[in-house]
């Protein structure tokens, strides 16, 4: 079982900005972005590793250096050197391990902009350094005076989308179109789930809604990712149970209504099972 976490909201808006950028060699912070360049994750004193975040704003990150192991919205990456990181606003981040000289780069949007899925890859050296250079770009751009606001808000916009495009253009290259056709209803299938899992935690409803059996579905999640297709369906609904427990003061029975469980004993065991505590004993351990 995995030990229970509480899910922590991550927001520039109630950290201190001050002491978070204390602790790192070069950055920069206006009302459009924060900038770290080269930054570590070990020195940092708000991610901590194998705690649960719900992360506010969008962030581009670069791996400069090291490696670790994350969970972004319930995929587990290996990120090493080279890889890019673009993370859209709620999504949930969970670092599991990180090397002793892990550094970064990254860009944290204050603008919510519209971020449809998670991309997490490695580019090439050469794609790498040319996005290193459009974030050098940034630094010299934000730091102008008078500001130009309308530059740096599109230079922004042009990273991310120079970022969607390397992806795009990285699936297309893939010639085995049937593990093309594997990645995507997998990726269909974590999206479906975030939508109705709180209502919604059978096979046959995903399968229904991609349009194949539910025999095809189970095959094609297991393929994809290792796992079964109620690995991930259980994980997404513990996660959104965990997140009423922490940030409402709902009873189970509650809970257990909102989520569509027949009862709140029939919640409750579910919870257990899957986590080692009950729902109770999770609110009372969160609230330490």
């Amino acid at each position: 079982m995995d030990k229970v976490k509480a899910v922590n909201h991550f927001s520039l808006d109630n950290i201190d900005l001050e002491e978070v950028l204390r602790q790192q060699d070069k950055f920069f912070v206006n009302d459009d972005a924060v900038i770290i360049f080269n930054g570590s994750i070990q020195r940092s004193p708000v991610f901590h590793k194998e705690e649960i975040y719900q992360v506010a704003e969008p962030r581009i990150v670069l791996a400069m250096e090291g490696s670790g192991d994350v969970c972004i919205n319930l995929q587990d990456y290996h990120v090493e050197k080279g890889w890019i990181m673009l993370i859209g606003a709620d999504n949930i981040l969970e670092i599991n391990k990180i090397s002793s000289d892990a550094r970064l780069t990254a860009i944290v949007l204050r603008d919510n902009m519209e971020i449809p899925e998670e991309i997490v890859f490695k580019a090439s050296p050469t794609e790498n350094d040319r996005l290193l250079r459009m974030f050098y770009i940034v630094w010299d751009m934000i730091q102008l005076t008078p500001y130009r606001r309308k530059t740096v808000q599109n230079l922004l916009k042009a990273i991310v989308s120079d970022i969607q495009e390397m992806k795009e253009a990285e699936e297309k290259t893939i010639k085995n179109e049937g593990s093309t056709r594997t990645k995507e209803l997998f990726l269909q299938f974590k999206r479906l789930v975030h939508q109705h899992c709180m209502q919604e935690r059978s096979i046959p409803f995903y399968a229904d809604l991609l349009h194949i059996t539910p025999h095809h579905l189970s095959a094609i999640i297991k393929k994809a990712s290792g796992r079964s297709v109620m690995y991930w369906i259980n994980r997404a609904t513990i996660q959104e149970a965990k997140l009423l427990l922490k940030t409402g003061k709902l009873m189970a029975y509650e809970i257990a209504n909102r989520m569509n469980f027949p009862s709140a004993s029939a919640f409750s065991k579910f919870f257990k099972r899957e986590t080692g505590m009950t729902p109770r004993a999770y609110q009372e351990n969160k609230s330490k």
